[in-house]
Formats: C-alpha cells, structure tokens, sequence
C-alpha cells in the first residue's frame, strides 16, 4: 500500500524538485527518498535509528518523543552514542535493526518519523502512521546531513553555531600546527588481523570532515579513496608507512584498552614499518567518532589533534 503521506517519490538527482501543495500547518520537504509534507513544526517526533538520528536531532536541541536503539547482551535496551544526554524520557520502541514494529511507533503518536537509508522500505511501513523522511548520512558530507536534519526541526540557527565552533576548533589546530602539518605524513587505518586486512579510512562520515578540514599529507596508497571501504592485504601495509600512523579501533575500554590495537602492534609486518620502529602507531577511538553530530567530529579533531601537536614527534620518517 503506498503511503498517504508520500505524495512524490523522486530520486534527489539534477531532476527538478516537485512543488507539493501542501495543507495547512504543513510544508514541503525533500529528502532522500523523495518530497513529503511534514508539520511546520513537528512536535511529536519518532527516530527508527539512535545515533544516526535520534542523535543529530538531540544535539540540535529536540527530544523525540520515541526511538528506536539497541539491545545489550545482557538484554537491556539502550539508545547508543548518547552520552552526555538524557534520555530518560524517550520511549525505546524497537531495534533499529528489527525493525521497530508498527504498532510500538504507532502507540507514541507522532506527527513525523524520521528515518535512516535502513530499512529502505521505511516509507512504505510506516507512511500510514505520520510523514516519514529518509536522511542519509552515508551517501552524502555528514555536513550536509545535518544541515537537513536542522531543517527538519527549524534548528538550522542552531547547526551553524556548532558548525562554527567546529571550524573555529580547525583552524586552531591548523595554526598550532604551522608549518608541521605540511611536514607529517599521517596514516589512518582500521586492521581486521583475524582475516589478515585492513582498510584506510575514507572521507565519509566525520572522519570525512575531519580529513577536508586538516587536509593533512597522507601515504600515496590513501590518496584518492571513494566512498566505499577498500580492504587491502596486511602484506601491503607498508605502503602506508608515514611520520604518524592511526589505528581507528572499536574496542576500546573506558581506560582507552584496546586489544585490537596492542595486536597490530605486535603485528610483526607493522613493527617492521618506520613508524612502528618509531613507536608512532597511534588508537584512535572509532566509537566516539560514530554517529551524525558534530559533536563526533570535534572528538575526534581533540584525539587526532593531541598526537600531532606533540613536539616531541620525528616528522622525517618518510618523505613528503
């Protein structure tokens, strides 16, 4: 049954948008599973994703009234990457991998559901409920993302002062830097050492933002990487030699512990490398890095920034 609420499904491509004739109370809002009418000010909101949605929205200032999250192990259901906010009042209506049921998202009522690229059939399951939107923060700068979430909720204000003291914060980072940051070529890679890979990081997500921020000089084989992960033979690490070397991990305790990490390091085609005779083969900790916010970002421009400002590192490892 196709959704009362989507009026037009088009692709966001160079195609003119369609101009919805929308009701009272009501506007038209494009998004990436095409043009809806939702609430000018939508007042009972329900996210089928926590941290790529309930987050960004919660940042902006705006508490869903329900969302969808996670289950532990242990079996208790959380909203993940949600530290530092209160979430007590928002009702876990499923997982987000489920996904929630009909009927749980049904009983908060809302006036708008905002959903993730996944489950794609979102529109289509919930359409009969309340307007539903579709951001993606994956196939577009996590910039741009946000932005559409603060247009969502009218917080557009709002998202420009934290993009400004994101920008604020790079800029700093740049100057203390000076000269430095054209002479340290840096690294940044996840290992998966159980099948023998790994992968350089991409520019999505906020280390995307973080990479076009600092632009720093990086190994020729991470030049020029898409949006899609490349996973490479640990045979080929040492093409990835550089002054400074970051290992994104995601297993890393509340005192930094990683396993993962101290088993790349003791990787011996890693302790063969310049950098790892050097002893600059940094963790860089991935999970607080997850999540559409610039708040993740700012984490992890302090973590990635706290290494290279330090005047003790040899920056004549290999050659720019």
């Amino acid at each position: 049954m196709k959704p009362r609420h989507i009026m037009a499904a088009v692709a966001l491509t160079a195609t003119p948008a369609l101009a919805l004739e929308c009701e009272t109370g009501m506007r038209p809002f494009i998004h990436a599973a095409g043009e809806t009418c939702i609430p000018a000010d939508p007042q009972r909101i329900v996210t089928l994703q926590d941290q790529n949605a309930l987050l960004p929205l919660m940042e902006l200032g705006v508490w869903p009234v329900g969302s969808a999250g996670a289950t532990t192990q242990d079996g208790e259901n959380i909203f993940r990457r949600m530290e530092g906010y209160d979430t007590t009042g928002i009702t876990w209506v499923g997982t987000y991998g489920g996904p929630p049921g009909v009927e749980e998202v049904a009983a908060m009522e809302p006036d708008l559901i905002v959903a993730s690229p996944w489950p794609p059939e979102a529109p289509e399951l919930y359409g009969d409920i309340a307007p539903v939107v579709v951001i993606d923060m994956f196939d577009q700068p996590l910039p741009d993302a946000l932005y559409q979430f603060a247009d969502l909720v009218n917080r557009t204000d709002r998202a420009k002062e934290l993009e400004a003291e994101l920008n604020a914060r790079i800029a700093e980072v740049r100057d203390a830097l000076g000269p430095a940051l054209s002479a340290t070529t840096v690294s940044f890679l996840t290992a998966r050492l159980d099948d023998g890979q790994f992968y350089p990081a991409n520019p999505t997500q906020a280390m995307g933002v973080i990479l076009r921020g600092l632009d720093p000089i990086r190994p020729a084989a991470e030049q020029g990487l898409g949006s899609e992960r490349e996973y490479r033979s640990i045979e080929t690490i040492g093409d990835h030699n550089a002054d400074v070397m970051f290992q994104l991990v995601f297993d890393a305790d509340n005192l930094g512990f990683s396993s993962s990490h101290d088993e790349f390091l003791a990787h011996p085609l890693v302790g063969a490398t310049e950098v790892g005779k050097a002893g600059q083969v940094y963790q860089l900790n991935g999970s607080t890095m997850v999540g559409s916010a610039w708040g993740k970002v700012m984490n992890g421009l302090d973590q990635i920034s706290a290494v290279l400002l330090q005047h003790d590192l040899n920056r004549d490892l290999v050659a720019e």
